[in-house]
C-alpha cells in the first residue's frame, strides 16, 4: 500500500515539474489559441422569416339587414439575418406587405389595396465601450403599385402613388445605444435622405416635395431611430410587441419641421399556426400635401380639369384643401403564422 502511494505522489510531482517547464513559445501559442476560441464563441447567427397571410369574405344573399359583399386577402413576410462576431455587430431585414380589398355586387367592383409596403433595413455597428457602437445605417421604403383615395379616382386612373413614386433612402453614420438585445437608440448628425417621384405623371406636377419636373430630391439633416422589441409583455405567453419610431431633420430646409415616422405590432399566437396581430403606422411629413374635404354631409362632386382636379360642394364651391397633415393607419386580422 505504501509503494502505491509513494508511486503516486512520484507522477504527480513529475507531472508539475514538466508543466513548469512547457516552452515559452508553445505557452504563448497556447494562450492565443484559447483567446481565438473565446472570441469564436461570441459568434452568433440568427437567419430566419415570418409569413402571415389573411383572407376574409362576407357574403349577403337578399340580406334585410343590408350590407355589402366583400373579399379581401393580406399577406406579410419579413425576412431577417443577426450577424454578431467579436465586437462587431450586423443586423438586416425586409419587410413585404401588400392587401387587396373588393367591397360590392358584381365582378365589376373594384379592387383597392389597404396595405402595399416595401421596406429593407440594414444596420452594421462595431462596439465603442459596454453599450455604444460607432454605427452606419441604410434604409429604403416605396410601395408595389398604384393607390388610389376613392371609387371615382379609380375609375379615372387618378393615382396619387406607385412604384418608385414615392420611394426613400436613407444613409446614416452615427452611434447606437444598445444597452440589451431589446432596445436600440440610433443617432446621426450626419444623414442622407433621397426622395424619388420616378411616374412622369406625379413628377410633372411636383409630389412629396421633389420638385415638378424633378425626380429625385437630396437632403441634409440629422436622424433619430429608436426601437423596442418585448417577449411575452406582463408575462403573457405568446404575447410580442415591437415598435419602431423614426425622426428626420432637415438642416437647410425648415429644419422645425420634423418627419415622423412610428410603427408598432403586436402579435399573439393561437395555437400552432394561427396569431392575431394588431399593426399601426404614423407617418408626419411636412413635404407630402394630402387632399382634406369639407362635406357638410354632402358627398362632393368630382371635376377633372386640363389645368387640375378639385372638389365642388352642392353650390358649386371649391371645397378641396391640400396641405400637410398627419397619415395613419391600423390593422387588425387573423391569419397563418409561420416561422422559418
Amino acid at each position: 500500500m505504501k509503494k502505491s502511494i509513494i508511486a503516486f505522489l512520484f507522477l504527480i510531482s513529475t507531472f508539475s515539474i514538466y508543466h513548469t517547464q512547457i516552452d515559452p513559445d508553445v505557452e504563448e501559442k497556447l494562450n492565443k489559441r484559447k483567446e481565438r476560441l473565446n472570441k469564436d464563441t461570441t459568434k452568433k447567427n440568427n437567419i430566419g422569416a415570418l409569413v402571415n397571410l389573411g383572407f376574409n369574405r362576407v357574403g349577403l344573399y337578399n340580406w334585410a339587414g343590408g350590407g355589402q359583399n366583400s373579399i379581401s386577402i393580406n399577406g406579410l413576410t419579413s425576412f431577417y439575418a443577426y450577424h454578431s462576431k467579436g465586437n462587431s455587430t450586423w443586423d438586416s431585414n425586409l419587410d413585404i406587405a401588400f392587401g387587396v380589398i373588393k367591397t360590392g355586387y358584381g365582378s365589376d367592383a373594384p379592387w383597392f389595396k389597404n396595405d402595399d409596403r416595401i421596406e429593407f433595413n440594414s444596420k452594421f455597428g462595431h462596439k465603442a465601450n459596454k453599450n455604444w457602437y460607432y454605427s452606419g445605417l441604410v434604409n429604403f421604403r416605396t410601395q408595389f403599385t398604384y393607390g388610389y383615395n376613392n371609387i371615382t379616382d379609380r375609375l379615372a386612373n387618378n393615382y396619387f402613388s406607385n412604384f418608385f413614386s414615392p420611394a426613400y433612402s436613407i444613409g446614416a453614420l452615427g452611434f447606437d445605444y444598445k444597452p440589451n438585445d431589446n432596445f436600440t437608440c440610433f443617432v446621426s448628425p450626419g444623414t442622407m435622405k433621397i426622395t424619388f417621384v420616378m411616374n412622369d405623371s406625379l413628377s410633372g406636377i411636383g409630389a412629396f416635395g421633389v420638385n415638378e419636373n424633378e425626380k429625385i430630391r437630396a437632403e441634409l439633416g440629422g436622424y433619430f431611430k429608436l426601437a423596442f422589441l418585448k417577449k411575452e409583455p406582463f408575462n403573457i405567453k405568446d404575447l410580442a410587441f415591437k415598435t419602431n419610431l423614426t425622426l428626420f431633420s432637415n438642416y437647410t430646409n425648415k429644419p422645425q419641421n420634423i418627419d415622423v415616422t412610428w410603427e408598432t405590432l403586436t402579435s399573439l399566437k393561437v395555437g400552432k399556426v394561427f396569431s392575431l396581430t394588431l399593426s399601426t403606422y404614423l407617418i408626419y411629413d411636412h413635404d407630402i400635401e394630402i387632399a382634406r374635404f369639407e362635406q357638410n354631409g354632402v358627398d362632393p362632386i368630382y371635376i377633372t380639369r386640363s389645368d387640375g382636379s378639385y372638389y365642388l360642394d352642392s353650390q358649386g364651391n371649391k371645397i378641396q384643401k391640400k396641405g400637410p397633415i398627419t397619415q395613419f393607419k391600423e390593422a387588425m386580422g387573423i391569419g397563418v403564422s409561420m416561422n422559418f
